[in-house]
């Protein structure tokens, strides 16, 4: 599973914007975003080859992980990169997921760049060409399937999209729901090509503590309208 991923951040008020793009072979079985565990809440939606999901929201922790390969498909032997998405979701809070993230051996799954967010701080991890995790300072954080250190030009087009509307002043919502939607250059952020493309879109604000709204396009979001998707109610302690 291939995702692009943006998250914007903001300081006043604090909040987190998040916008992905799953690219996929378009015969790849998947089932939309619902409750993948309960205890603690995960939400997001579900690949029925490989398990696990894309892009997981803990509802509880009010954070979010999202992956993108950084090699389409893994050898036989390498554990599922969707799995590990919903193993760091379903820690406690951002600090624990990230920790989590520290002690595993990244070195069995396959390629991926993975994303670790809440309103207050983003992080990204990878284990390409050898594992790395870091804490992201600026404000807007875009990861693909290209190696973190050397992004190509879809994420250096979108970042640059991203941090324009960003400083503007129009709604960013909506804006990133444009982007996400966008089909500039040789190689668009909305894929369309044969028995292969962009076959969902999210959208997701989260708080502090709090998950905000979550929107989910069942298509391509250049064409496919986003319906705003009813959360489970967050189970504070």
């Amino acid at each position: 599973m291939v995702c692009v991923l943006v998250a914007v951040r903001f300081e006043e008020p604090t909040r987190l914007l998040v916008g992905a793009n799953r690219d996929e072979r378009t015969d790849r079985p998947w089932h939309p975003p619902a409750l993948l565990l309960e205890d603690p809440p995960v939400f997001g939606g579900r690949d029925l080859v490989g398990g696990g999901t894309w892009l997981a929201v803990n509802l509880d922790g009010a954070f979010v992980v999202g992956v993108s390969n950084a090699r389409l498909g893994a050898p036989r032997g390498e554990r599922s990169r969707g799995e590990l998405v919903v193993e760091v979701a379903r820690q406690g809070g951002l600090s624990e997921a990230v920790a989590l993230v520290t002690e595993l051996d990244l070195g069995r799954y396959g390629p991926f760049n993975l994303l670790v967010a809440d309103a207050s701080a983003v992080w990204t991890a990878t284990n390409e060409p050898r594992p790395r995790l870091q804490r992201e300072p600026e404000a807007v954080v875009v990861i693909a399937n290209d190696p973190l250190a050397a992004p190509g030009q879809r994420v250096v087009r979108t970042r640059r999209q991203a941090a324009a509307f960003v400083a503007g002043d129009g709604p960013a919502d909506v804006a990133l729901r444009s982007l996400l939607a966008d089909h500039e250059g040789p190689d668009p952020l909305c894929r369309h090509g044969k028995g292969y493309g962009t076959v969902c879109a999210t959208l997701l604000e989260l708080g502090p503590r709090r998950v905000v709204r979550y929107a989910f396009a069942a298509g391509p979001p250049c064409r496919t309208p986003f319906a705003e998707l009813p959360l489970p109610p967050p189970r504070y302690s």
